[in-house]
């Protein structure tokens, strides 16, 4: 057995003799997940970035770690691997044929020879200028992207390259566009400096997540949902639920509230730093009444004489199923939304992101974040019971009259109560309290160390 043959059938447990079939059942049906969930490898924790790519494969039965139950997901991938992992993804089982391969490093025997040899006759692949294709050298970022672009027959040529896709991904090389596409779908994510070296070998897990993102674009047609896996944060009583990354910490208060990505040494969200950003979440009174198209003219107003030399863009919609306005501001990294609450209110968010080159990534996260706005109110609670009637409540007084222990039931039938006077000597066991309640118009004497009402009497008065 060759060795790369050995290091993938241990990645899916497949036997050496399927060799060429062993990845026909394999990377299918990536995203139907079965009525029960399988635990995950052991060294793939919740918290591991592609654990929910790499769960969901296991679930599905698409892929095997170890014999010691681990993935290895930080380990590298060959170039030859992710070839047949990203063909068997798309459905395509490849079957030797007699043609020749213009590769001299690439023997006629090994497990991955129909799939090199497929993907060079459909004109997916090419090799090196010395006529080899490396097939164990490990696979980068750029050359995963245009295997999985191309098998997936997705047309990139109409793409606009921006002039940041991300720090490190070069706007002018071969695989720009690919990158560019990869970026506006969401299929791949920078590290946390914002940086993505195409050099570097693409891992097991990160090659999982590429073709599991990729697998749910080509169902949904939409770019993947950065959100799967964040946390939900409601404020109740400001009328607001949003999720947000788990590692985003949350100030709420009484009527502003923010959710911040925390920069190193950064002790509190009152400043933005580069790496860092947050969102405002204020509740704003309406003493003016104004109606949201009256309100959203003034917030124009207000942003377009704040950023006379700048671009604003002001976009109406609808955020949480409520009348809402979307305000950016580009070049000073802002990203607010204001929205009409039924209450005729306002809810503020601003997002602001820093300088450094994590914000480009930061930016779609406040995006995704402002998007998923859901109104919500607190419940109501139940009903006040209906007010006993003043007569019954004189009865129930009257019954009680030097019956001990009695005034802790006595004392809430009358709420409007007030001690008017104390006599500290009594009658001997302890003071005497004199309440009057004016609903009622009687006064209480009361032996206070027993909680026994001595007797009552017409008006205010302490004269029994």
């Amino acid at each position: 057995m060759r060795i790369g043959h050995k290091i993938f059938c241990l990645f899916f447990k497949v036997a050496p003799c399927w060799r060429a079939i062993c990845l026909a059942s394999l990377w299918l049906g990536l995203i139907t997940l079965p009525a029960v969930a399988l635990a995950n490898f052991s060294d793939v924790p919740e918290t591991h970035k592609h654990a929910l790519a790499i769960q969901t494969l296991k679930d599905a039965g698409m892929v095997s770690g170890y014999g010691d139950e681990t993935f290895k997901p930080d380990q590298p991938v060959s170039r030859a691997e992710a070839t047949a992992v990203i063909l068997k993804a798309v459905g395509i089982t490849a079957t030797k044929t007699s043609a020749k391969l213009p590769f001299s490093d690439v023997p006629e025997d090994a497990w991955y020879f129909p799939m090199i040899q497929y993907g060079v006759s459909i004109g997916k692949l090419k090799g090196y200028e010395d006529k080899t294709f490396r097939p164990d050298k490990p696979v980068t970022l750029p050359e995963a992207l245009a295997l999985t672009v191309s098998f997936y027959k997705v047309g990139v040529k109409k793409v606009d390259v921006a002039p940041v896709i991300y720090d490190g991904l070069d706007t002018k090389a071969w695989y720009s566009k690919q990158a560019q596409f990869a970026k506006n779908k969401n299929l791949i994510e920078p590290d946390v400096n914002g940086h993505i070296d195409p050099a570097k070998s693409l891992t097991r897990g990160e090659l999982a997540e590429l073709i599991y993102r990729m697998r749910i674009f080509q169902q949904t047609q939409r770019p993947f949902d950065i959100t799967a896996g964040w946390i939900e944060t409601e404020h109740l009583d400001n009328f607001w639920k949003i999720k947000h990354p788990p590692d985003w910490e949350i100030f709420k208060g009484q009527k502003n509230s923010v959710i911040w990505k925390r920069s190193l040494m950064q002790a509190f969200f009152t400043r933005l730093w580069p790496k860092n950003a947050r969102l405002s979440i204020s509740l704003v009174d309406n003493p003016e009444n104004l109606t949201a198209v009256q309100y959203f003219a003034k917030l124009r107003d207000a942003y377009t004489a704040s950023y006379p030399e700048l671009k604003v863009i002001f976009v109406e919609t609808t955020l949480g199923g409520k009348t809402a306005i979307r305000i950016s501001v580009h070049n000073r990294h802002i990203m607010d939304a204001a929205i009409a609450l039924p209450n005729k209110n306002f809810l503020m968010i601003y997002g602001e992101y820093g300088e450094a080159p994590i914000g480009e990534f930061l930016k779609k996260q406040i995006d995704a974040m402002i998007l998923s706005y859901q109104y919500v109110e607190r419940p109501p609670g139940p009903p006040p019971p209906p007010p006993i009637p003043l007569e019954q409540r004189m009865e129930t007084l009257r019954e009680n009259i030097l019956v001990a222990d009695k005034w802790k039931d006595i004392t809430p039938l009358f709420p409007d109560k007030k001690l008017i006077n104390t006599d500290a000597i009594g009658i001997g066991t302890g003071p005497v309290d004199y309440y009057y309640s004016a609903e009622a118009n009687h006064t209480i004497k009361l032996e206070r160390n027993s909680g026994t009402v001595l007797n009552i009497r017409e008006g205010e008065t302490n004269s029994f």
